[in-house]
């Protein structure tokens, strides 16, 4: 059986594959858009985790033939891409901010996961009915373990979940094709004919690339910075992220049912059954039809595209914050320190407090510093044509200089500027706040 992708044509399934597909826990993820919001400037951006985890189940097949692995890994390699992402909650990572918040650190720790939709993975796989009727005992605990942290690299791991793992070449290739933009574009063929085991020692054995794949691993990482800077990190793409993680949290505080299903998490079955419920739809749905505060407005100006606007943006450096203590406060500010600054740069705007946002983002050229995105060029394994083993670092020539990969710290404030009504404007307006904003974040951090 055969299914029609834009990336890679035909995508071959069998008949356990196609079940799993057909589980309404599967077909969950129709619902639940890859880059959440980001629709909202590159209009084509409406594909889901859906269509994703179908081109990772793919690629796991065709990285496991060129390696020459045996049949029954390839098959549990194609199931764990295919299962990878089916604990994302609604608007995918936007849902994860929350969640990480509110679940035990003892909790990842026992189940070995690197975060919360990673955890609720590997829960439904554990757990779920329809899934358990699929798949042996067997064959989920050996997807899991591919899903897992694990103290030793394995060839099999990193090609699920590892600094070259499929997930990024799919959703780099995906995101820029809908997004309609050239960026996530590189050498896919060459990258996958370029792979090879590394022997790592004591440490296991783990997915490399061979010296003529150097320059494709490059493309492969200039072309993860220009989505970052260009799709993931767009402004508005930032504003929607921020304002869906507010209007969330002001549901929770509400106290609404339908909100803490998803994200007040707890390691019942009860749970997982709620949980699964909820897509983007779903939960945009019933915040708006059941909050009686902010979460409403909040959620009301998302769906009418009354988006709030960037007020105030700095980085986060020595030029900017001169003192030693301003500077690590800035990095590392209070609770309180945060709503003294949103309560007074509110009244600068003059808007309820509730309504200023304020956002602080860590950026990484050539990649975000978030375990979400990151492409750890530092775990890339390069085997010469010697034999030898080198890290990517050293053997690349564009990579080889730290200057290359400098840390971006950011902060950020988004409020609405409903009464100004024309674009210049609301710019003028910007301009002149910023020095007073600027002597209000220096006070408050001093």
């Amino acid at each position: 059986m055969e299914v029609r992708d834009p990336l890679y044509g035909l995508i071959e399934y069998d008949d356990k594959e196609e079940r799993i597909m057909n589980t309404r826990l599967f077909q969950r993820l129709r619902g639940i858009k890859q880059l959440a919001l980001a629709n909202f400037v590159y209009p084509g951006a409406h594909h889901t985790r859906f269509e994703h985890s179908l081109g990772v189940m793919h690629l796991c097949g065709r990285i496991g033939r060129e390696l020459e692995m045996g049949e029954d890994i390839i098959k549990i390699l194609r199931l764990a891409g295919l299962l990878h992402d089916i604990g994302h909650g609604p608007f995918s990572h936007v849902s994860e901010q929350i969640m990480d918040k509110n679940i035990d650190k003892s909790i990842l720790i026992k189940y070995k996961a690197h975060n919360a939709h990673e955890l609720m993975s590997i829960r439904l796989i554990e757990q779920n009915e329809e899934i358990k009727s699929i798949l042996s005992e067997g064959e989920r605990n050996n997807i899991i373990t591919l899903l897992q942290k694990q103290l030793k690299r394995s060839i099999e791991k990193d090609i699920v979940s590892g600094p070259l793992d499929v997930d990024k070449f799919d959703y780099l290739r995906r995101d820029s094709y809908f997004a309609g933009v050239e960026y996530g574009k590189f050498d896919l063929d060459k990258v996958i004919e370029s792979m090879v085991p590394v022997e790592l020692g004591r440490d296991g054995t783990q997915l490399g690339i061979k010296e003529e794949g150097i320059h494709a691993i490059e493309q492969l990482l200039l072309a993860k910075y220009h989505m970052n800077v260009q799709v993931y990190q767009h402004r508005i793409r930032r504003i929607t992220d921020a304002m869906l993680v507010r209007g969330v949290e002001f549901a929770l505080e509400e106290r609404i049912e339908d909100v803490e299903n998803v994200y007040k998490f707890n390691n019942g079955s009860d749970y997982l059954s709620h949980f699964i419920q909820y897509d983007d739809t779903t939960l945009v749905h019933a915040i708006l039809s059941k909050s009686n505060g902010w979460a409403k407005k909040y959620f009301e100006s998302i769906t009418n595209r009354k988006l709030f606007k960037e007020i105030f943006d700095v980085e986060i450096n020595k030029g900017n914050f001169d003192d030693g203590i301003l500077l690590m406060n800035a990095r590392d500010p209070s609770n309180d320190q945060m709503e003294q600054i949103g309560g007074r740069v509110a009244e600068i705007l003059k808007v309820p407090r509730e309504l200023v946002i304020i956002d602080r983002k860590s950026t990484s050229n050539p990649t975000f510093k978030d375990y979400r995105v990151k492409i750890a060029v530092e775990d890339i394994m390069v085997k010469t044509r010697l034999g030898k083993r080198k890290a990517f670092a050293d053997v690349s020539e564009i990579f080889s200089n730290p200057s290359v990969d400098p840390d971006k710290e950011m902060l950020y404030i988004y409020a609405p500027l409903d009464s100004i009504t024309t674009h210049d404007k609301r710019q003028d307006f910007i301009r002149d706040t910023r020095e007073a904003i600027m002597g209000i974040i220096k006070e408050e951090l001093a």
